[in-house]
């Protein structure tokens, strides 16, 4: 058995039909999107809109077995492009992931998992990284989404200037 009381991650599920999703979702089983696995081993596509439109939990995943990168960053800016993928060559009602969604994909869709963390809300666990993207140029002046998009896309361990777990400094 899995889900239920019984904390399951199942990574990939690229190959899912519907009772399968629903049973991802009425055991409340997290899907592990690893997209640079998609990318690599090119065994399909996981079809993350769908997922997150079902309420199935989805968070990132670095998959070094299938993946070349551990950065979380990496993976937000490779989903959001198997996301692209997806929705041009196989399902266009499957609108692509924005940065906004590939960026909770990578926090707090993921870290629901843990518990609570992954958010900066009350009774959140604080884990931080800090980021100093002024090394990264530009020639205009940017929105927030705009920063977040140019810090997953360009940025590199260089921008961390400090990690916090649980309220206390790890890096940095």
């Amino acid at each position: 058995m899995f889900g239920g009381d019984v904390p399951t991650i199942m990574a990939h599920c690229v190959w899912c039909d519907t009772d399968e999703e629903e049973l991802l979702k009425n055991n409340n089983v997290y899907v592990a999107h690893c997209p640079q696995s998609n990318s690599n081993l090119a065994s399909g596509i996981a079809p993350i809109r769908r997922f997150m439109n079902k309420g199935i939990n989805v968070g990132l995943g670095s998959d070094v077995a299938g993946g070349c990168h551990l950065s979380i960053f990496r993976a937000m800016s490779d989903a959001m492009q198997v996301s692209n993928l997806y929705w041009r060559l196989i399902d266009q009602d499957d609108e692509p992931l924005s940065v906004s969604e590939a960026f909770y994909l990578g926090t707090a869709g993921g870290g629901s998992f843990f518990g609570k963390v992954g958010k900066f809300e009350s009774g959140y666990e604080m884990d931080a990284v800090v980021i100093d993207d002024s090394s990264i140029s530009t020639t205009n002046p940017l929105r927030l989404e705009e920063r977040l998009a140019r810090i997953i896309y360009c940025s590199d361990d260089s921008c961390i200037k400090a990690k916090y777990v649980r309220g206390r400094k790890v890096l940095g």
